[in-house]
């Protein structure tokens, strides 16, 4: 009997939330669902109890590693690779920033192609906080892979060598259209930090002039804690939530999102999870961003640096267009299957990781029940 065809997924960290780390389930999942057999390795990770047990599952060996200090994570990094070394792989997918990308790369001689997956978005801001280890890794990877066509231009004019670009893995989702209120209701959902415009939601949520919109945000952190939005009580605040069922119940009581971000997206996943259940966006133009604005009336992009009343003004007009029922799904909904789904990012990873197209691609995972699991 053959061997699976097998890789090595690296990432350099996993946090309880987040874009990366939903597309790291989703990338896992979908890729063991074609065939392969994953061998996971978490630099750094948060990971909660659900995810760990989720990847326990799907992958053949998961490796975690303690938030701890660097020099004993690079011994680690070493034991790691000691163990693994032994076996050969088709592929290496790393994932994040840092220099530990390069050095993990190095102790896995016994490897197929390496396939790096640089997730922000690669202009000047981003490329400052690069170090000369990761610097090196992007110039010794076999293939750098950006989100978006946009963020890979950028990429490849500062690395001097060709850059790919591939979505992530987003959660398709169906969602049922909004009963229509008295108002409308806009809101975020995703991680709560200042680089998501929260401050501005909640500036919004008090203007007088969008008093016939309700604002909403779902989501957690640190810098804002329940109690912070106890200070505008027009505003809409539900907490976290978990799962792709909560998912689905927090798009069908939105008739619209928004992502007012500053920061240096690569190409945002909520907006790909917004976009396959076709509800109507506004964004800032940060990252890939405007590679998805397919409709100018439901995908809607303003510059990241809009003025305060140029975004409520934008929103106002956004507002008063789905009140006369000029917005449709339709346009995103058809783009996301085509090129954003899972059958067509399967096809495309297996090919840039160099594996052959998948011959059964309802083929069941041939990751063990006892999966390895190291911290």
């Amino acid at each position: 009997m053959s061997q699976p065809v097998s890789i090595v997924v690296f990432a350099t960290q996993y946090m309880p939330t987040g874009g990366i780390e939903s597309h790291l389930r989703e990338f896992c999942f979908h890729l063991a669902e074609s065939g392969v057999a994953i061998d996971l390795v978490i630099a750094n990770s948060v990971m909660p109890p659900e995810a760990e047990a989720f990847f326990r599952r799907i992958c053949r060996r998961v490796y975690l590693g303690g938030n701890g200090r660097s020099n004993r994570r690079i011994y680690w990094l070493a034991w790691i690779a000691a163990k693994l070394g032994v076996r050969s792989y088709d592929a290496l997918y790393t994932n994040g920033q840092g220099n530990s990308i390069g050095f993990f790369a190095k102790l896995l001689p016994r490897r197929g192609r390496w396939v790096h997956h640089h997730h922000t978005a690669g202009d000047a801001d981003d490329r400052a906080t690069w170090s000369n280890g990761y610097q090196q890794a992007l110039r010794a990877t076999d293939t750098v892979i950006a989100c978006s066509r946009r963020n890979a231009v950028d990429i490849q004019a500062a690395l001097g060598r060709p850059v790919q670009s591939i979505p992530c893995f987003s959660r398709q989702l169906l969602a049922s259209a909004p009963k229509r209120g008295e108002k409308l209701r806009f809101g975020y959902y995703g991680r709560l930090i200042p680089e998501k415009g929260i401050d501005v939601l909640c500036r919004l949520s008090q203007d007088q002039a969008l008093q016939h919109i309700e604002f909403h945000i779902w989501g957690d952190g640190e810098v804002y804690p329940p109690s912070f939005f106890e200070h505008y009580p027009r505003l809409c605040y539900h907490g976290a939530f978990a799962g792709r069922s909560e998912l689905q119940k927090v798009l069908t009581n939105l008739d619209a999102y928004l992502l007012l971000s500053t920061n240096p997206e690569g190409l945002p996943i909520a907006l790909l999870e917004v976009m396959s259940a076709g509800l109507p966006w506004l964004a800032t133009d940060r990252g890939g961003v405007p590679d998805i604005a397919c409709d100018p009336l439901a995908t809607r992009v303003i510059p990241t640096a809009s003025s305060y009343e140029e975004m409520k003004a934008a929103i106002a007009g956004l507002a008063e267009d789905i009140q006369q029922g000029k917005v449709s799904s339709d346009t995103q909904k058809a783009l996301y299957a085509e090129m954003f789904s899972s059958p067509v990012l399967v096809t495309r990873w297996r090919a840039t990781l160099g594996l052959d197209p998948a011959t059964d691609p309802t083929a069941a995972n041939a990751a063990p029940a006892n999966a390895e699991l190291v911290h």
